[in-house]
């Protein structure tokens, strides 16, 4: 019985290691972005024009064309953050490829007049978001990215950004790497 074993795992492994057979290697890249954002509800658009954000952005490609997201940003002026986790899907296998996704996790917003004390600032959020990787072909790739997202705090804040992020592969490349059309 274990030698039946043994050559089914073997012939399993054989079959699926012929040259020329679709092979998928995930990846993760680590990197930066920088953006600015702008209130649109009434009440925080009042005391607030726009703000800007910074952040550590995190990219794990999950299947050939669907990323596991992370951001973790600081928004000035007025002392906010976020962290929030996402899904990300790429459109076309190209070197520059659009893409749509969505996000959730905690913000607190920036300070302002209606929103002073941590506890109003702080909740849970969601975010839509758009745009289009750059060079994803490559160990350095760009995102340029366009979102909406909804803050949950004392009232319900929502607000348009659109942000820069430069990524760095710590593995395989982009979507060269994972071509599965062989």
């Amino acid at each position: 019985m274990k030698k039946l074993l043994i050559l089914i795992a073997a012939l399993a492994v054989w079959t699926f290691a012929g040259e020329g057979r679709p092979v998928y290697n995930p990846y993760a890249s680590y990197g930066l972005e920088i953006g600015v954002n702008r209130p649109m509800n009434d009440r925080w658009k009042d005391n607030r024009k726009a703000f800007g954000d910074v952040g550590f952005i995190a990219n794990y490609q999950l299947l050939p064309y669907t990323s596991v997201t992370g951001d973790a940003g600081y928004s000035f002026p007025g002392n906010g953050f976020d962290v929030k986790f996402g899904i990300q899907q790429m459109l076309l296998p190209a070197g520059i490829t659009p893409f749509i996704g969505g996000m959730a996790g905690i913000q607190a917003i920036p300070e302002d007049d209606d929103a002073d004390t941590f506890g109003d600032r702080l909740g849970p959020t969601v975010e839509a978001n758009a745009g289009i990787f750059f060079f994803t072909e490559s160990w350095i790739s760009m995102r340029l990215k366009g979102s909406y997202q909804w803050t949950f705090a004392d009232e319900i804040n929502h607000s348009f950004g659109v942000s820069l992020g430069i990524l760095f592969a710590n593995s395989r490349p982009g979507l060269k790497a994972i071509d599965v059309s062989r």
